[in-house]
């Protein structure tokens, strides 16, 4: 399975022009001149609901193993008893598939 990460160099990209633009509105609307409150105001992000259950998918993703344990479990005790058996066809055809 592939999961491809998040395209975050966009979020930041576009976070840091959405910051710029606002601090040079800031600026020109109080004629340049420098406020003590607005030094000291602190950046803050507020996430939207999309991206909380996203971030939560991508938290029980990341906490999924990459193996499924009864499966290779199924095939170890196949293999031990002698049943488990592989379609010579099927197989070869998946070999030539991953070659090219």
């Amino acid at each position: 399975m592939n999961i491809h990460s998040l395209n975050t160099d966009a979020a930041s990209r576009a976070y840091v022009q959405n910051s710029d633009a606002a601090r040079s509105n800031a600026g020109r609307a109080d004629g340049g001149k420098k406020d003590a409150s607005k030094a000291s105001r602190v950046d803050s992000v507020v996430l939207s609901n999309n991206a909380k259950s996203l971030a939560a998918a991508r938290a029980a993703v990341d906490g999924a193993s990459d193996v499924r344990h009864e499966k290779v479990a199924e095939i170890k005790q196949r293999v031990q008893d002698g049943t488990y058996a592989v379609d010579a066809r099927v197989l070869a055809r998946k070999m030539l598939k991953d070659s090219q």
